[in-house]
């Protein structure tokens, strides 16, 4: 992945309430476990939100994954955690 310029950094900051906001709906639409596994759900939802109107495309300072993902785990402090299916979870 492309380094952001610290210029840029700044600028997605304004992405923070939004970003929470997809992590909130997107634990509640798939589960935290799942979400905290796989951070590119955020985007997903985005894009799911973004063609329902929800939130319109262009209304967010990221503009791709990269930027998005930097907001979620660098500016919010969400960690990604491996998932490991249920049928795993007791064998380890």
């Amino acid at each position: 992945m492309r380094q952001i310029s610290q210029k840029r950094q700044a600028e997605l900051v304004d992405d923070v309430f939004i970003v929470r906001k997809l992590y909130a709906h997107a634990c509640e639409q798939w589960g935290q476990e799942k979400v905290d596994a796989d951070h590119t759900r955020l985007w997903d939802l985005r894009c799911i939100w973004g063609m329902k109107g929800v939130l319109p495309f262009g209304s967010t300072v990221s503009v791709n994954l990269g930027e998005l993902l930097y907001v979620a785990e660098t500016v919010c402090g969400y960690v990604q955690t491996p998932w490991i299916p249920k049928t795993k979870r007791g064998k380890q």
